[in-house]
């Protein structure tokens, strides 16, 4: 059982809590991955056109539900699921491809800046995403200041989420016991792994596809509040604080 202690820490996931990243991320994996789909065998007539569009939603919802994982794992389960053949080298370029492409062309999470100006707790990232895309990612988007010398990547601390690694780096970073932190994340793997880090967790689903069956999912995984307004985001700190 999580010992009760004073909330006065700050722990958010960078894609799809800070950034608006995911989409981007789909985006571009989806446009990447779509033309290496093995080829069916050949369909009844008329039947083709019908069968490639429903191949482009399967791997689009796939690629969807995974959303927040490592890269390198969300890459080895596609390959299992619709039998990929990828090399090293496509592997690569196409982690590269999502990368450069989330730290260009990522925005803020709506209302983001404002619900962190009213969060008076001293702040961490804990990511899946490689450092480089991270800090890329928030200099762009104007948030660097806020978490410099406190960014921690899985990439660099351990295993990835779900494992919880980098949220326990955080926690190590700030010198407090995991108890006196609170999470915020965006996908089933980072609440996963918040909670067995033993932090408080909330689960952000603002930027989810289907945001009712995310809900559902970060709370089955651990979230003790979900919400998807930025605005909630500071009365649902000071509930948690008060409600220690």
């Amino acid at each position: 059982m999580m010992t009760r202690q004073p909330i006065t820490h700050l722990v958010c996931d960078c894609d799809g809590v800070l950034l608006d990243s995911e989409s981007i991320a789909l985006r571009v994996l989806h446009r990447e991955l779509l033309p290496l789909l093995p080829a069916l065998p050949t369909p009844l007539e008329g039947a083709g056109a019908q069968d490639d569009q429903a191949r482009s939603a399967a791997l689009h919802a796939a690629i969807a539900n995974r959303l927040g994982m490592y890269t390198d794992l969300l890459l080895d389960e596609l390959q299992a699921e619709f039998a990929f053949d990828l090399s090293a080298p496509q592997i690569a370029r196409i982690h590269g491809t999502v990368g450069r492409a989330c730290g260009e062309e990522a925005q803020l999470v709506p209302g983001v800046a404002e619900a962190l100006q009213a969060i008076r707790l001293p702040r961490a990232v804990a990511s899946n995403s490689d450092s480089v895309r991270i800090e890329s990612g928030l200099r762009r988007c104007g948030l660097y200041g806020q978490f410099e010398g406190r960014i921690y990547s899985a990439h660099d601390v351990g295993r990835p989420k779900p494992a919880p690694d980098v949220y326990l780096a955080a926690a190590a970073g700030f010198g407090v016991d995991p108890a006196r932190c609170v999470a915020v994340d965006d996908s089933v793997t980072g609440v996963r792994a918040a909670a067995e880090a033993g932090m408080h967790v909330l689960g952000f689903t603002g930027v989810a596809h289907d945001r009712k069956a995310m809900a559902r999912k970060l709370k089955e995984a651990g979230a003790q509040k979900v919400f998807d307004d930025m605005k909630q985001f500071p009365e649902l700190i000071c509930e948690l604080i008060w409600l220690r």
